[in-house]
């Protein structure tokens, strides 16, 4: 049985609330196989229309009337129909408890990741709520992460407060619209356990699943109990994401309702697929980039394996072309600099689990970061060349407005005014995170094997603005 830490929103946090919960290993929480939807009816399972409006025939299924919360509203929290602390407010989590490093990153920079009203961001932004849960195994017998809702509040409980857990049995179920490029469980818990659980089979499109209370599974320690009985008591709806081995989730979740003959929310899938998130598919998570770094891990180094002795290697930096009267391109959510470097990043990667700002281009230019391959002289910045030709190519995952060039520079210093003459490929830009994969010969064939530093750089006309956020890199001989 896995620990499971709620990452509660700021206002929680204030007020010292803790919200810690159970929830089963995936091999006891989900029957095999896919959930038989039975024949209860055409609001059982339903395939939204493309523009999310209902079907003329049928109207009435769609009327809204059940819809709990949507993403297309501007609801603060889901409208469970309880009034108490944090009712309906919105949560993330992860295996960090139990010693895993699974997390899940946003495809935009939140004024406050953990601070309410974070989902309001998503939700106005795309449509819905949307994000990468990247999974990790290593440090937990399954890795997990994702996001909840508190039905009925919270209370105080010790040290912190707890979950509430309330009746719920006359929803008949859920009804939820979501994406997700692999299985995704749909749990609820009463405050001890998960107790209901049901399979969320992956769809790269937008899709709307109703399940009746009898077609969840029990995975309760009273075996003997009804599932409508288990519903009178319920303190949490969760959406999970387990994995056995490293892999990355994009998920999205656009609504959730009861299961009833009113049917689901109406959902706006055209303001979804026109909100600049990446397509969903297999394809933006086969690749891993994360071998040589991670943000999320507090790497403030990129592990090249190639340090001399100095140990001064792959440490992240700034560059850009500007001169002394003009101020810097890069606007950093947080100052940089620590105790030992005025210029470091390290609080950037903190913030950010990863690097991530603002570009504002008051001149036509360049700016961006990068890190040397084996040192880099603090006295005046020279470089040794080290050979990455084993690594194959590099895996970038990222997302970023504006164009990312990767620029491989083999010089001893990096001349601002011939370094984009330098081999260049390029990461296109993208509105959500996006894993992309560039091979060494993608850089031509002047592209050296032994390189001193790599770079990524965005390039700008006057008035250009934009934002970038690096989270992990790899290695394409890793994938």
């Amino acid at each position: 049985m896995m620990n499971m830490k709620y990452m509660l929103p700021m206002s929680a946090i204030l007020f010292g609330l803790v919200g810690c919960n159970e929830i089963l290993d995936s091999a006891n929480a989900v029957p095999d196989g896919h959930i038989n939807l039975g024949n209860g009816g055409a609001n059982t399972e339903s395939a939204l229309q493309q523009g999310g409006n209902p079907p003329s025939s049928s109207s009435a299924m769609y009327d809204g009337s059940a819809c709990l919360w949507a993403g297309n509203t501007k609801q603060k929290q889901v409208n469970t129909g309880f009034d108490g602390s944090n009712a309906g407010l919105w949560w993330s989590f992860n295996d960090s408890d139990v010693g895993g490093m699974s997390n899940i990153t946003w495809p935009m920079e939140l004024d406050n990741p953990h601070g309410h009203p974070w989902f309001l961001e998503l939700s106005l932004n795309y449509g819905c709520i949307a994000g990468t849960a990247s999974l990790h195994s290593e440090s937990a017998n399954m890795g997990y992460a994702g996001v909840g809702f508190n039905v009925a509040g919270e209370q105080p409980s010790g040290n912190g407060a707890a979950p509430i857990a309330a009746d719920i049995s006359a929803w008949n179920g859920l009804c939820v619209t979501y994406a997700s490029d692999h299985d995704m469980t749909l749990e609820l818990d009463n405050g001890n356990e998960t107790v209901l659980s049901a399979d969320l089979e992956g769809s790269d499109k937008m899709f709307t699943r109703c399940i009746a209370w009898d077609e969840f599974a029990n995975v309760s320690s009273n075996v003997g109990a009804t599932n409508s009985a288990l519903a009178g008591a319920i303190s949490v709806v969760k959406f999970v994401m387990k994995s056995a081995t490293d892999i990355d989730v994009n998920f999205r979740i656009a609504s959730v309702a009861k299961n009833s003959a009113d049917g689901a929310c109406i959902v706006d899938l055209n303001a979804i697929e026109n909100s600049g998130l990446s397509s969903l598919g297999q394809e933006n998570s086969a690749a891993v980039a994360e071998n040589l770094w991670l943000g999320s891990d507090y790497m403030y180094r990129v592990e090249t394996n190639l340090f001399d002795a100095t140990e001064t290697g792959g440490y992240w930096y700034s560059i850009e072309d500007t001169d002394a009267s003009e101020p810097s391109r890069i606007v950093w959510p947080v100052s940089k600099g620590d105790a030992y470097d005025a210029e470091s990043l390290g609080p950037i990667i903190d913030y950010c689990g990863g690097l991530c700002g603002t570009l504002n281009f008051e001149s036509k230019g360049f700016a961006g970061v990068g890190f040397s391959i084996v040192n880099r002289d603090d006295n005046g910045g020279s470089m040794n060349p080290g050979d990455i030709t084993s690594w194959g190519g590099l895996c970038v995952k990222y997302s970023s407005s504006l164009n990312l060039d990767v620029v491989m520079n083999s010089a001893a210093y990096e001349d601002v005014s011939t370094l984009l003459q330098s081999p260049t490929a390029t990461l296109p830009s993208s509105a959500g995170l996006t894993t992309k994969c560039l091979e060494w010969n993608e850089f031509g064939d002047s592209a050296p094997t032994h390189v001193t530093s790599l770079l990524f750089i965005a390039q700008g006309g006057v008035g250009t603005e934009g934002n970038f956020n690096i989270v992990g890199l790899g290695t394409m001989a890793n994938n």
